[in-house]
């Protein structure tokens, strides 16, 4: 049986690889300094840090549906996207999960 240390780090090792996908999402799709332009703006409006993006997607979506206005369904998408290849989940079973449940889904099953 696995020790609590040894799930507390898997946990967070899960998280910090949810945040990396999203990062390299971001990245992708709107450049790097739009990524750290991103980030400075969630941290100075929620108070949160963009490692914490995978404990409360929640607040991420909400600012990036402030943000981004109707652009933040193609950011979504796309970070959702990512994160079913990264983890082996089917997209087509995904359907309309928004990326607030699956970032939940992902990390209360592993």
């Amino acid at each position: 049986m696995a020790s609590p240390q040894m799930g507390g780090a898997l946990a967070r090792e899960l998280k910090a690889e949810i945040v990396k996908v999203i990062d390299e999402s971001l990245g992708e799709l709107l450049g790097e300094p739009c990524l750290r332009a991103i980030y400075y703006y969630f941290q100075l409006r929620t108070g949160l840090r963009p490692e914490d993006v995978a404990d409360r997607p929640e607040a991420f979506v909400a600012f990036l549906r402030e943000m981004f206005r109707a652009g933040a369904q193609v950011v979504e998408r796309r970070i959702a996207e990512r994160l079913c290849a990264r983890f082996g989940v089917d997209v087509r079973d995904v359907g309309d999960l928004d990326l607030v449940n699956l970032i939940k889904a992902l990390t209360s099953k592993r």
